[in-house]
């Protein structure tokens, strides 16, 4: 930046005209930077971001953050249609000590999905979308797989109850099983 574009929105436009199979941007942190990634989303480019939220949701809620409160809804819908995935980590230390162990959140889209984006009051409850496609779509919530590597013994309780939307609920998934 500075040398061969004069700003990161500049070299993610120049990188379109490059007419590339993948568009890498590092992290999305203002509105042009968001705003880009989603035109060259929904232009037909596979885009791949980082944003530093915990899980699906809350990535939903600051892409939408982003951008003034009268665009929102425009927003919601071009969102519903381009997203294909969120997936969130969380890096845990594991039971015996030796590294750490990746909990992660998987999220697809499908109708469901995008009716609960495009839909201001039922993007919150996405998470029991996720949890009940985990069969049929391949999703998972937090809390599923932590209790996924808890029951393997990968993770201690302590670090898998810490770890967890909702300990609750976490509390209730040990109870059924």
């Amino acid at each position: 930046i500075g040398f061969d574009a004069m700003s990161f929105g500049d070299a993610i436009r120049s990188a379109l005209r490059q007419d590339p199979n993948i568009i890498l941007v590092g992290e999305m942190r203002d509105l042009e930077t968001v705003r880009t990634a989603m035109k060259a989303a929904e232009m037909g480019f596979v885009v791949f971001s980082t944003l530093h939220t915990t899980d699906a949701v809350k990535t939903i809620n600051r892409i939408l953050d982003v951008f003034p409160g009268f665009q929102q809804q425009q927003v919601r819908f071009q969102l519903g249609a381009s997203l294909r995935a969120v997936c969130s980590q969380r890096l845990l230390p594991r039971a015996d000590g030796k590294g750490r162990r990746m909990a992660m959140e998987i999220m697809r889209n499908n109708a469901t999905i995008k009716d609960h984006i495009e839909n201001a009051e039922k993007t919150d409850s996405i998470k029991d979308i996720i949890e009940a496609g985990r069969t049929q779509y391949g999703m998972q919530s937090f809390d599923q797989h932590l209790t996924e590597l808890y029951k393997e013994g990968v993770l201690s309780l302590e670090v898998a109850m810490d770890a967890a939307s909702s300990p609750s609920d976490f509390q209730r998934a040990l109870d059924f099983f």
